[in-house]
């Protein structure tokens, strides 16, 4: 599906979603692109994160196989490009030894794209003919890694990391000892072409300083090499606070416009179809994930099931705010997951959303001064401008 961006999505991508019985999605999938999945199909989370595993490898290839020889359409529904360091080779293969057709649809990988969004090209006349994609996710001298840190390190190609954030300094360790300068350029882009991206620019030897100086956290790409030091398009992500990204080349938005650069916002929602706040928020800036919190019943709301995705970000701390538009909003969210973090500013529109919301015992730090998804997104702004002033 790509790499974050719901417009990298490709046209057959597209049109596999939209017939699909069961869609098997990874935890990184934007809800813009799963609003491309039939109302009344399956859609069953199963997503990596550092530390936490929802199933484990063998159960999701099971999982595939039993879905598709009951008669259903599956769609296995990846970040980036399923065939690069995403382990759609193992659930292909698993399809076929069980006698199950399967299709690839090649999607745009974060390896690439992050770079690009950035404004690096990751080969460039002159500075880089080649450029190797490898992944960080065991560290360098481990018995089950297979990259040649210390082949890497002899040669000037450009080195795509993924899944290494938490190994920077170890990787940097062994690059160096294989030969590279130490003051090589590196560039990590955090939340690679979502609104949330940030890049953090060093050299090899102080990045994991740096990186961790900044909190950077996965998912993000690292770029080494001299390219990292380039910026040969404007960046196609308004940067978010703490980045070090490099000047837009001629006109373009300033981040002036954009309030909510870096915020990840939760919009709880009472009913299925997109609302008009997240589309709001994500004109100031935001990434703004949308949720169905409950539906109307015939006397009273009935509330949704916890979704895996939503509850999964709110425990590894990735949601920054929560803007909730009514009373029902509020209520719901507090009962299908408990007492939000500290950490996230919530915004509330009207006295009694604000009420919903003390009695759940979830602290409001903005109020929308009127009815409506401007005065709300207004208020979301408030909460995150005071925040960042502190």
């Amino acid at each position: 599906m790509g790499p974050g961006d719901p417009g990298l999505l490709t046209i057959r991508g597209r049109e596999l979603l939209g017939r699909a019985d069961v869609v098997v999605t990874d935890r990184l999938v934007s809800a813009e692109v799963l609003a491309f999945v039939r109302p009344d199909a399956e859609i069953i989370y199963s997503g990596k994160s550092a530390g936490a595993l929802t199933r484990t490898q063998e159960d999701l290839n099971a999982l595939l196989v039993d879905r598709a020889l009951a008669g259903h359409l599956v769609v296995r529904l990846k970040g980036g490009d399923p065939f690069v360091l995403g382990r759609g080779g193992e659930e292909a293969e698993a399809c076929r030894l069980a006698g199950v057709t399967c299709t690839v649809v090649p999607g745009v990988t974060s390896a690439f794209a992050g770079p690009a969004y950035a404004g690096i090209p990751v080969t460039h006349r002159g500075v880089a003919q080649d450029v190797a994609v490898v992944s960080g996710h065991l560290p360098p001298g481990h018995p089950e890694s297979g990259v040649d840190w210390a082949a890497l390190g002899a040669s000037r190609m450009t080195v795509v990391v993924l899944m290494g954030v938490a190994r920077l300094a170890d990787i940097a360790a062994a690059l160096i000892d294989g030969g590279r300068l130490p003051d090589t350029p590196v560039a990590v882009i955090e939340r690679a072409t979502t609104p949330a991206q940030r890049v953090v620019r060093g050299t090899l030897d102080m990045i994991a300083v740096d990186a961790i100086a900044l909190g950077v956290r996965s998912p993000a790409v690292v770029v080494i090499g001299a390219v990292a030091a380039r910026c040969d398009a404007a960046p196609r992500i308004i940067p978010s606070p703490g980045g070090d990204e490099c000047p837009p080349s001629g006109a373009g938005p300033s981040g002036a416009g954009y309030p909510l650069a870096g915020v990840r916002v939760l919009v709880p929602r009472t009913r299925s179809r997109p609302g008009l706040l997240a589309v709001r928020l994500r004109a100031l800036g935001a990434d703004a994930v949308e949720t169905v919190v409950s539906r109307p019943g015939p006397v009273t709301d009935v509330e949704a099931e916890p979704d895996p995705r939503i509850a999964e970000e709110l425990r590894h701390g990735d949601l920054h705010a929560v803007a909730f538009a009514s009373s029902t909003a509020a209520r719901a969210t507090a009962a299908l997951y408990g007492p939000l973090s500290q950490g996230i500013l919530v915004a509330a529109m009207g006295a009694r959303t604000v009420t919903a919301c003390q009695r759940a015992g979830l602290r409001v730090d903005a109020v929308a001064t009127e009815p409506g998804i401007y005065p709300l997104a207004a208020a979301v702004v408030t909460a995150v401008t005071k925040a960042r002033s502190r």
